[in-house]
Formats: structure tokens, C-alpha cells, sequence
């Protein structure tokens, strides 16, 4: 778990546009590292115009991808957040054990935290209505839920639709600040990070995309909890939304899509349609796999 480019640029805009920067507590769902080059972490920094003495003074900046590696705890420090917890059931940096699955009970960190983040948790837990069930016991009101999860192509428990988070803003009365799609091309920096681009939650600009080419594809949001009410479950999408959400893109304003259940396609290139120089190339990847597999075989008859 960790927070890639994608995470530190949306966290660095927050912050200047001021929606961070009264934040003096917070906490994350899962001992999130650091998951970029030193490199980087500063050009990023330069780019929000944003000074980047403290970096260098990261404990074990420079090893990613290997061990160990920063915590996250260091990016929110040196913008100014004086109080940094965790929660893994693993212990790692200093978390409070706890197993997201089960209910979150210690009520003196109830509505007491500016942020809490699901930058890529709360997926690796069966009970994921509990973990933000709890992110939202732990934010106080006026306060920011930030949450990054996969969309296509990830590997734990759940992908998540656009639709689950309007259904919990609508269900829990939070107003959304941010919601993107975050797309990991598979390329890296010259430094090493991988890329990631924040792109409109946009149906036209979506289906644009080849998903056969792209490592894989993310959501992220960002909530403000408005009251202390008890967090409410989402048991229906439709709900009868009558405050006017304001959906922004990565510092862009964009026109959002009508509220919907899901429009996450498994394909949108049919036979017909797909060129005659791709069906050619697939014909003969397959000739030449099927002609190895026959010399492999008489390769072995032989000896």
C-alpha cells in the first residue's frame, strides 16, 4: 500500500488550493510508504511551487521499490500535519493493530481527524462497508475523506465503480470536492516512478481508452464530511439527490455524467469493427506460438 504519483500530485493541489492547509490530524486506513523516486517526490514539490528542503531528511527515501520504505507520514509532515496515525492489522509504522473487518470501537478518535485517507486499503478487507463505515467515525465534520481504489485491472478483493462513492456522498450528505480516474500507463519516469494521470470521470472521455494497453485503471475522490450524523449504508443508488455536487477534475472543470449505475465496459472494439492490420497481427501471433509448440515437440521426441 502506498501512495504513487498520482496520490502526492492530488494531495499537493488540496493543499494549494487551502482545502489542506488548516489540517493538523490524520489518519490512514493501512501503513502507507512512499511509492515514488526521491527524484520525483521533489519535482512534484517544485511544481506546486512548494518548498523541498525537508525531503532529502525522508527516512529511507531512496530505497523504493525496496525495503524499507518511507512513510506516508513524512509527505503530510512536511506540509504541515502536526498528528499522523495508521491503522493495519499489521503493526507496520507505528499502525494501531486493528482488523478493518471488525468495527472500530475506541471512541476517543471519533470525529477528531482533518483527513482520512483509503489510498488502496480498505480493498484487501472482506467487510469494505465496515472500513468506511469506520473512515467515517474517525472524520470530524468539516473534515476530508480521501479514497484512491481500483477500477480495472487490480488485485485484491474489490474493483469499484464511480457509482459506490456518489452512492455514499448521496446516502451521508458528504460534498464532493474531487473525483478522477487515475491511469498507470506501465511507463516509468526517467527517475524510476511509474507514470500516473488524473483524467475527467467522464463517460466519453472513459470509453477512449485502450484497456489492453494500460497497467491499470483507479478512481479517486475526495469528500468533506459535513455533519457528525452516524454513517449511513447505501441501500439503493437511486437516492433523490438535491444538493448540486460539484464534480472537479484535476484542477479542471468538466461536465459530469447523470447519476448511473455503472457504465465500466468489458469491451468496446467489436470484430467488424477492429482493423484489418490488428486482426492479422492476432492471427499471426497465434500461427507462430501454434508452429514453436510443434518444434518444442519434435525437439523432445528426438532425445
Amino acid at each position: 500500500m502506498g501512495l504513487g504519483i498520482a496520490s502526492v500530485q492530488n494531495i499537493l493541489e488540496l493543499y494549494n488550493l487551502g482545502y489542506l492547509k488548516n489540517s493538523k490530524s490524520i489518519i490512514e486506513m493501512g501503513s502507507q510508504e512512499l511509492h515514488l523516486k526521491k527524484e520525483d517526490l521533489k519535482q512534484l514539490f517544485n511544481n506546486a511551487s512548494l518548498k523541498d528542503d525537508l525531503i532529502d531528511k525522508i527516512p529511507n527515501i531512496k530505497n523504493w521499490p525496496f525495503s524499507p520504505r518511507s512513510s506516508s507520514k513524512y509527505l503530510y509532515n512536511s506540509l504541515g500535519v502536526e498528528e499522523y496515525q495508521c491503522i493495519d492489522i499489521g503493526g507496520q509504522h507505528n499502525a494501531i493493530c486493528h482488523d478493518l473487518n471488525k468495527p472500530f470501537e475506541d471512541k476517543s478518535k471519533f470525529n477528531k481527524f482533518d483527513v482520512v485517507t483509503d489510498l488502496g486499503a480498505c480493498d484487501c478487507a472482506f467487510n469494505v462497508g465496515e472500513c468506511y463505515k469506520t473512515m467515517h467515525k474517525l472524520t470530524k465534520p468539516g473534515g476530508y475523506i480521501i479514497i484512491q481504489q481500483g477500477v480495472l485491472k487490480a488485485f485484491r478483493y474489490y474493483l469499484f465503480d464511480k457509482s459506490i462513492f456518489e452512492g455514499m456522498a448521496a446516502a451521508n450528505n458528504y460534498k464532493i470536492i474531487f473525483i478522477s480516474y487515475i491511469i498507470t500507463t506501465g511507463t516509468k519516469t526517467e527517475n524510476g516512478s511509474y507514470h500516473q494521470f488524473h483524467i475527467p470521470a467522464n463517460r466519453s472521455l472513459f470509453n477512449t481508452l485502450d484497456f489492453a494497453r494500460l497497467e491499470n485503471i483507479g478512481i479517486h475522490v475526495v469528500f468533506q464530511k459535513q455533519n457528525g450524523d452516524e454513517f449511513k449504508v447505501p441501500d439503493s443508488y437511486y437516492y433523490s439527490v438535491k444538493e448540486n455536487y460539484n464534480f472537479a477534475g484535476f484542477n479542471r472543470m468538466y461536465f459530469k455524467d447523470p447519476l448511473s449505475y455503472s457504465y465500466i465496459p468489458s469491451a468496446t472494439l467489436t470484430l467488424e469493427k477492429a482493423p484489418v492490420v490488428l486482426i492479422i497481427k492476432a492471427l499471426f501471433k497465434c500461427f507462430i506460438k501454434k508452429i514453436k509448440r510443434i518444434i518444442r515437440i519434435i525437439i523432445m521426441k528426438t532425445k
